[in-house]
């Protein structure tokens, strides 16, 4: 019997002390390096509108949400993950469903990007974060030169995307009447309200505060000590069941304050010239021909 209980006890420490190591072990890695993201293409969009929203020389003032959504955790090989990766879009609309945003009529912009690994190393984790901050400024500079039509911005960081939101936010502009349209940064709970204020700049005078922390965390199976993990373990997403209301309320202050507050800018000329019919006065030349082309003759 004791050696039965000896060889129990071998087993069951054997079993905590390398259940991780062999699981990550199994997962294996790919050496390959996936190409940056082109976000002209809809597939490396977890959410994009697909018409164009109304302008923010319109009433009411449009305002979009900027999501930073969290990087992958599913088990995964070690490596960067491509940022068409089917992975980030289940995982996506999982923490859609987990945020009530789901039922929120929201316009939301939510570019993919290329993951760490949960199989990776925390110094392999380091160099492949660097791909997902790239790519992330990447798709806040397409966003604001293509997508953004003057609408007021509010962009929600989720957890782990540190490094990410500090790049996105590097690609702001400085200009007072874009800050008057930012509606700031809603953060992870227990987040430094204060140290993100300083970072962040100003932002709408709708708000005290550029930085406001939500209820939004991240929560680990209760018995994953139990089972193998990889370096990130698998993680859902919760917050208060007023989260959802709590960001689309954010969103109509700012949308709101610039209405009664900011001046409305002008429709710039492209939205609308390629719909104006010009008529053009025929040019009549002497031997009798006419040019419609608005051009003049010889």
């Amino acid at each position: 019997m004791r050696k039965v209980l000896i060889a129990a006890a071998i087993l069951v420490v054997g079993w905590f002390a390398l259940k991780d190591w062999a699981y990550t072990a199994l997962q294996g890695k790919s050496d390959a390096t996936p190409e940056a993201p082109d976000y002209y293409f809809e597939e490396v969009w977890l959410s994009r509108p697909t018409t164009p929203t109304s302008g923010g020389w319109e009433v009411p003032w449009g305002i979009d949400l900027f999501l930073i959504a969290p990087p992958v955790s599913t088990p995964m090989p070690k490596g960067a993950i491509a940022a068409d990766n089917n992975v980030l879009k289940d995982e996506y609309e999982a923490l859609i469903e987990d945020l009530g945003l789901a039922d929120q009529d929201l316009v939301i912009y939510a570019p993919s990007y290329r993951s760490p690994s949960p199989a990776s190393s925390n110094s392999e984790r380091d160099h492949e974060i660097k791909f997902a901050q790239d790519d992330i400024a990447a798709a806040m500079k397409r966003y604001l030169s293509t997508d953004n039509r003057l609408r007021g911005l509010v962009i929600l960081a989720t957890p782990d995307t540190e490094p990410m939101l500090y790049a996105a936010l590097q690609q702001l502009p400085k200009s007072q009447e874009f800050r008057e349209r930012f509606g700031g940064v809603l953060m992870p709970s227990r987040k430094d309200e204060s140290r993100w204020n300083d970072f962040i700049g100003t932002c709408s005078p709708a708000f005290e505060a550029c930085a406001r922390a939500t209820t939004l965390v991240e929560t680990t199976e209760s018995l994953s000590w139990l089972t193998p993990n990889l370096p990130r373990k698998k993680l859902s997403y919760a917050g208060d069941p007023g989260l959802g209301d709590e960001i689309a309320t954010r969103m109509q202050e700012l949308s709101n304050w610039l209405d009664l507050n900011a001046e409305k800018p002008a429709e710039p000329f492209d939205t609308w010239a390629a719909d104006e019919v010009v008529d053009v006065a025929p040019i009549r030349r002497p031997n009798g021909d006419e040019d419609i082309s608005g051009e003049r003759g010889d």
